[in-house]
Formats: structure tokens, sequence, C-alpha cells
């Protein structure tokens, strides 16, 4: 078991700013729905569209400095927490470990070695 100790506050926080700033994209375009059926639908003041227009493009940039903001915050609470109580245990699975479960399946199949390595599509 491997126990993650700490988290280092600005790299979460980048993580975190990124992944805003997509959730900002897509919602973006939702924004823009309500105005825009509005304006089909005919009704006459539709002067809001433009500054929604401007709020749509200025969304996923807000959204990313939150992000950022807020993952900065809980990592570190996280490290404040886990300085406390010891941190979060995980399980982690090396390259070396993978190639030890996959070989014995290999070599129960009946595949010759010139079978294994060629490709199906150069046989």
């Amino acid at each position: 078991m491997t126990t993650i100790r700490s988290i280092r506050v600005f790299s979460a926080a980048k993580v975190n700013a990124f992944l805003y700033g997509i959730l900002g994209l897509l919602t973006a375009p939702l924004l823009l729905l309500g105005p825009g059926l509005a304006m089909i639908g005919g009704t006459e003041h539709a002067a809001g569209f433009g500054s929604t227009i401007f709020l749509a493009l200025f969304l996923p940039f807000c959204y990313a400095v939150f992000g950022f903001v807020v993952g900065a915050l809980l990592a570190f609470v996280y490290n404040a927490i886990a300085h406390a109580v010891g941190g979060i245990e995980v399980e982690l699975q090396t390259e070396s470990q993978l190639v030890n479960l996959v070989t014995p399946a290999l070599e129960q199949t009946s595949l010759t070695e010139t079978q294994r390595s060629t490709p199906p599509e150069f046989e």
C-alpha cells in the first residue's frame, strides 16, 4: 500500500482549473439556448442577447479561475488533514506486475512463438 501524504497545491489547482474551464465551455452553449429560443419565438425584447453572448464567452474563464482557487484550497485542506490523520492509502500496480499477470495467460494458449510475434495482417 502507498499513502498519499500530500498533494502539490499548484499542481492540483492547475488540473482543477483546466477541468472547470472545460466544464465552462460545455455549459456556455446551454446558456445561449434561452435567449436564442426567445428570439425564435418572436419576442420583441431581444436586447439581453448581447449580454448573454458576452457571458457565454466569459463563463469558461470564470469557471477556470474559480476551479484554480477551489483546487488550491482543497489541496491545502487535504494536506492539513493528511498531516493529522496520515493520508489516503492506495494500492498501485506497476507495469512489471502487469507483465507477470499476462505472461502465464499467453503461455496457456496453443500459439507457437512465431504466431505470437507476427501480427495477423502480415501472416
